[in-house]
């Protein structure tokens, strides 16, 4: 009901910043989960600077871990199989980093491998609730005239499956 009432205050929105950032406030659950696009850019910023230094695995494992569990635990994605990716995809990064360190190739093909994995998985299934309630709210935007006006408007819910 929140993230509904945030997409409607946003398409309401008449103020031209407002609408420009519409795709980026859109991506997340709630609106307040912007904070996690800045965190990103801040653990992308974080992995290259420790590049150059000497214990750099220990600070890419790290930062990987961290983010893997920030991720996880705070689930701020629209899409709940993009947070499961993007999770994954961070704690594999620490495992294949921890493989190269110890020279492991066989556990380094595995951790890059897994994200792929899980994508695929999700593809059997790329809905999700968030998603049914905004194609719900905009099926019921357009027949708003016709409901106000006390006639009935039958809705088919449907997840989407392949």
């Amino acid at each position: 009901a929140e993230m509904l009432t945030e997409r409607i205050m946003l398409e309401e929105a008449k103020d031209r910043w407002l609408i420009g950032s519409q795709p980026l406030l859109c991506k997340y659950t709630l609106c307040q989960d912007v904070w996690m696009d800045v965190v990103m850019k801040l653990f992308a910023v974080a992995l290259v600077s420790c590049v150059s230094m000497s214990d750099a695995w220990k600070w890419a494992i790290a930062f990987s871990l961290a983010m893997a569990v920030l991720v996880g635990a705070c689930q701020p994605y629209m899409w709940p199989q993009v947070s499961q990716l993007q999770s994954l995809s961070c704690f594999s990064l620490a495992l294949a980093s921890l493989a190269f360190v110890y020279d492991c190739a066989w556990l380094a093909r595995i951790a890059l491998l897994a994200p792929v994995l899980l994508l695929l998985w999700q593809v059997r299934c790329p809905d999700c609730t968030e998603a049914l309630a905004e194609r719900l709210y905009q099926e019921l935007q357009l027949e708003l005239p016709k409901l106000q006006r006390g006639e009935s408007h039958e809705v088919l819910v449907k997840q989407l499956r392949l």
